[in-house]
């Protein structure tokens, strides 16, 4: 399964038949998206009226993947190494490429920050 990223899903809602667009649409088809909810909240919080209404029915309707405290906690971690190296990275962006990871799931996303988790696998255009 894919956690396809905020960054991944805007790139689908603004231009859908661009590269990330025809991906998202893809996974879409072979049912393999996996909704996390930082990425539900994030995406829905920029909707507007109908738009909104048939985005959280279609979002809603994903195979959904909850947070457990181990994530909470290997997330904190992270990101305190990563700022100690210099690299702050949002702790979204960890807590979503560590729940990833743990299901053994790769991650679709446009901004470089998932590339700070150890080990987790990135989906890139085209592969």
């Amino acid at each position: 399964m894919v956690i396809v990223d905020t960054s991944a899903w805007m790139e689908f809602l603004r231009q859908p038949t661009a590269p990330i667009g025809r991906e998202v649409a893809a996974f879409l088809r072979q049912n393999q998206v996996l909704m996390v909810g930082l990425v539900l909240a994030e995406v829905l919080q920029g909707a507007r009226g109908q738009q909104a209404a048939a985005l959280r029915e279609q979002l809603s309707a994903l195979p959904y993947l909850e947070v457990d405290k181990a994530t909470w906690l290997r997330a904190a971690e992270l990101s305190s190494t990563l700022r100690a190296q210099g690299q702050p990275t949002p702790l979204s962006d960890l807590v979503i490429g560590l729940q990833a990871l743990a299901g053994g799931h790769t991650v679709f996303a446009t901004d470089a920050h998932f590339q700070r988790v150890p080990g987790l696998q990135l989906h890139q255009v085209g592969t």
